[in-house]
């Protein structure tokens, strides 16, 4: 018995169809491998992602470092001092004082870095961004190096800073003050002086509420304690656990015995740049206020 073309053809497209595509029972069971292998890869690729993010903070933060050693190796061993960097321009109308922003417009302006190195790959303060993100608005026009020498409008406080009005650097530097510019502002310190790190939470107390709810607590994989990364005297660049780095302790001047020093309080009480008996053991900040002449320094925390 014969069959008409038009039916042969409808039955062998229907075969077709039928066999070319994916029941639903396949379905799921590719929709379960492709997850399970999300659920296996995913954790690898962050943790991937982070060790990466970590060793660009470490580059970065090095190069800083980096910058300011050939800085001093054209200013007797010295690294930059805004102040001291004023008393040669003393006709010029500048902020001499040194803060934050002012040792690191300092460097900008003379090219020593770009904007971008100063903003961490692990920030986690969206306040905090590099000041040339949307358009070039650090003013290097203005600089001659004669009646102008860096932008004041770069910001350096980041407790006061938005989304709309940003901070422009991530990093804390070595309170420039008391002892500390003596014994660690300079080319010539040791491995326990630690001259640049990532900034930490509030005085470095732990337990505290300025402690738990810092931004700084994120940067490294840790919410729970401060993992940062630090740059000391002798250039090496490494990732601490603790605020309370290991192999770092401090003997103080005063006669204190040798102990463990927090990165970022002021152990022994080196506020005062007058008194030269104080310890000038490690205190890492963004300093938004150094007046000498009311004998004060004002941190600034996140």
């Amino acid at each position: 018995m014969a069959y008409p073309l038009v039916a042969m053809n409808n039955y062998t497209n229907q075969k077709v169809r039928q066999k070319s595509g994916f029941t639903i029972i396949e379905l799921l069971v590719v929709i379960s491998i492709l997850a399970l292998l999300a659920a296996l890869l995913l954790p690898a690729l962050g943790k991937a992602m982070a060790a990466a993010r970590t060793t660009k903070d470490k580059s970065q933060i090095g190069g800083i470092h980096g910058a300011m050693l050939l800085y001093a190796s054209s200013n007797e061993g010295d690294l930059p001092l805004p102040s001291v960097v004023g008393s040669d321009h003393e006709n010029i109308a500048h902020d001499y004082s040194d803060t934050t922003a002012n040792l690191m417009s300092l460097m900008l302006g003379r090219n020593y870095f770009t904007t971008a190195t100063l903003i961490s790959p692990v920030e986690s303060n969206t306040s905090i961004l590099d000041i040339n993100a949307n358009t070039l608005a650090y003013d290097y026009d203005s600089i001659d190096g004669n009646t102008v020498l860096w932008d004041e409008l770069f910001e350096g406080d980041i407790s006061t800073s938005t989304v709309s009005s940003p901070a422009n650097n991530s990093y804390a530097h070595q309170a420039l003050w008391g002892e500390r510019v003596r014994l660690k502002w300079n080319s010539g310190s040791s491995s326990s002086d630690i001259i640049l790190s990532n900034r930490g939470p509030e005085n470095g107390v732990q337990d505290s509420p300025a402690y738990t709810n810092s931004n700084t607590l994120k940067f490294h994989g840790s919410e729970s304690v401060w993992i940062g990364v630090v740059v000391s005297g002798d250039g090496s660049v490494r990732t601490v656990n603790s605020v309370f780095p290991e192999g770092i302790a401090y003997q103080p001047l005063n006669g204190l015995p040798l102990g463990p020093d927090n990165l970022f309080n002021p152990d022994w009480g080196d506020v005062d740049p007058t008194d030269g008996t104080k310890s000038g053991d490690n205190w890492l900040i963004i300093c938004i206020e150094a007046d000498e002449e009311t004998g004060t320094i004002t941190p600034a925390w996140d």
